[in-house]
């Protein structure tokens, strides 16, 4: 959950990724969604876990230049050990660092002289923003000692690249979805991983309502979010990447929020979503899926 500073509120307002009328506390979860006589292209949405500002990259993220990027050359910068991991610092990388909702991808990274690297968990540093770190298992002390300065081979595992970008592309279009039925919830919250992705969100006054601890309105409403969700997938809806004041939005057929993820091309590539449960959890309103 994101924090917001008076700039970066500012920030968020005048390029109209925060919609104003919202409380305080509540800023960083600003409506999926306006009016629903808005125009398309006006709507914006900011989930807990979007990208919220522009990022000033010290690795090159070329995962977010082509989903189905695999492969790529890099040069080492930096290779140290901490808490028993092995870990590099690149130039650029096609891996996606865990995030946004998003888990890390996972790979190997190689180099000639230098023995094979498992990369088993990617993450930004914390402590030093733009730059990204490779969790390797593999012989630390060769890469230790040799690593530094060399260029490397990065290779992404195509399979689970792939699955999470359906999986991430999934939860953007149940946005859209949700907006489709009339829905005005606002965002909370996004889950893609393979073990029980949801979208959570918070009900508000305006909109189509839903009682959910109606059960045959809660059934009747996962019926139609199946439904809807079928028909934009047969519709081969395109995720168009942007940029607003220099951060990266995805946008699926009107809808966008800032994100810096992997995601399928057109909403066919998702494949078959089903919706598992819509349930309340402490106020809000919980959307599980699953992709086939």
């Amino acid at each position: 959950r994101y924090n917001f500073g008076a700039m970066e509120l500012k920030h968020l307002l005048d390029i109209g990724l925060l919609v104003q009328g919202v409380d305080a506390s509540q800023q960083e979860k600003a409506p999926k969604s306006l009016p629903a006589e808005t125009p398309a292209e006006a709507r914006r949405v900011v989930p807990d876990n979007a990208l919220a500002k522009p990022v000033d990259h010290k690795t090159g993220p070329l995962y977010m230049e082509g989903t189905y990027v695999f492969e790529c050359k890099a040069k080492l910068l930096n290779v140290w050990e901490e808490d028993g991991k092995l870990c590099l610092e690149l130039d650029q990388t096609v891996f996606h660092p865990q995030g946004g909702g998003q888990p890390s991808d996972v790979g190997s990274i190689s180099a000639d002289g230098l023995p094979l690297l498992e990369v088993s968990f990617v993450a930004k540093e914390k402590a030093r923003e733009g730059v990204i770190r490779h969790e390797c298992k593999g012989d630390a002390a060769a890469w230790l000692n040799k690593g530094k300065g060399a260029v490397v081979t990065c290779k992404v595992d195509e399979t689970k690249r792939r699955m999470a970008a359906r999986l991430h592309s999934a939860g953007h279009l149940l946005d859209v979805a949700i907006f489709a039925l009339g829905f005005r919830w606002q965002p909370g919250k996004g889950y893609h991983f393979e073990d029980g992705p949801y979208v959570e969100y918070i009900p508000t006054k305006e909109g189509r309502q839903l009682d959910v601890k109606d059960a045959k309105a809660k059934d009747a409403a996962i019926q139609e979010l199946a439904e809807k969700m079928k028909e934009l997938i047969a519709k081969k809806v395109p995720t168009e990447v942007g940029f607003v004041d220099g951060m990266r939005t995805i946008s699926m057929d009107g809808v966008s929020c800032g994100c810096g993820g992997t995601h399928v091309e057109v909403s066919s590539e998702i494949g078959e979503v089903a919706i598992k449960k819509l349930q309340a959890k402490q106020g809000n309103i919980r959307v599980s899926y699953i992709v086939g």
